[in-house]
């Protein structure tokens, strides 16, 4: 590696080339990584490989071992790609072929809430306030993703509200934490309250075809009961996804590290409360 302190102009070139910011970011991500890691990743010939890690220059460099890690200026532009990508990101096509899966999971709705979050609180607090009227009268609620039926009716309305504010309160400290993400908190929160909707109409679909009964057991429940919750989660954390990817705008594979810490959590949670509530699926 040249021992000179690179030039601005030449920090460009390095970094004009897609394999090469590619090259940058996977050894940022990474940390320290060896040139058959890169090769591996990457699978294209060691000449051009070493081609392009000699264009970064001054940007990586090696330890003892030959193993490559960013340098300080290598650190700063990571880390402006890094904003680069994230502040595009809900521009991308997540979904490749599958691209109107973006609005199956409400990104105009999202978008919308991002752009203009006053003025979209009317709207969402109309809509809570149905979510609340349904669980009330159904005596039943979604502890996060678990339908279940709670007495008396009037305790269900506000298991709901608690339920709500918690998986806000995961969101915003894991992308707090992870990503530094701090903006956007009252979109975030109207977001978490519509990503509600799938759980909510799974459980008001259950209380009519179980008749304000659930099976006691788990080992007692049918196939088709067991994919119909699958699916209504699936759509839940679809929601989830898109909010996170257009409120706090990262990238989707940064919102979906946050969503599945999500689900993990409330997941952990649900069965925490429904044991102590002693409800049942």
């Amino acid at each position: 590696m040249n021992s000179k302190k690179q030039s601005s102009p030449e920090i460009w070139k390095a970094l004009s080339n897609q394999i090469r910011r590619d090259l940058l970011c996977f050894i940022g991500e990474g940390k320290i990584v060896s040139f058959t890691g890169i090769q591996d990743r990457f699978q294209m010939k060691v000449g051009t490989l070493y081609h392009h890690l000699d264009t970064l220059g001054f940007l990586i460099s090696q330890d003892s071992t030959k193993r490559y890690f960013l340098t300080e200026q290598g650190k700063r532009s990571y880390a402006l790609i890094e904003d680069e990508l994230d502040i595009s990101a809900p521009s991308q096509v997540a979904y490749g072929k599958f691209a109107f899966l973006h609005y199956v999971f409400l990104r105009p709705v999202f978008k919308f809430i991002k752009n203009d979050p006053i003025r979209s609180l009317g709207f969402t607090l109309l809509l809570l306030i149905g979510l609340l009227v349904s669980t009330y009268f159904i005596s039943a609620v979604p502890i996060f993703l678990f339908p279940s039926f709670i007495t008396p009716d009037f305790v269900a309305p506000f298991i709901f509200m608690i339920t709500t504010a918690v998986t806000y309160l995961i969101c915003e400290a894991l992308l707090s934490l992870l990503f530094r993400k701090t903006s956007g908190k009252l979109a975030l929160l109207q977001s978490v309250i519509i990503v509600q909707i799938p759980m909510v109409l799974l459980t008001v679909i259950l209380s009519f075809v179980f008749d304000f009964a659930y099976p006691t057991s788990l080992f007692e429940l049918d196939v088709w009961f067991i994919i119909l919750i699958f699916i209504f989660q699936l759509f839940f954390v679809g929601f989830l996804l898109e909010a996170i990817v257009v409120i706090k705008e990262i990238r989707f594979e940064k919102a979906g590290v946050t969503a599945l810490f999500v689900v993990f959590m409330i997941n952990a949670l649900s069965f925490i409360i429904m044991n102590l509530l002693e409800v049942s699926i």
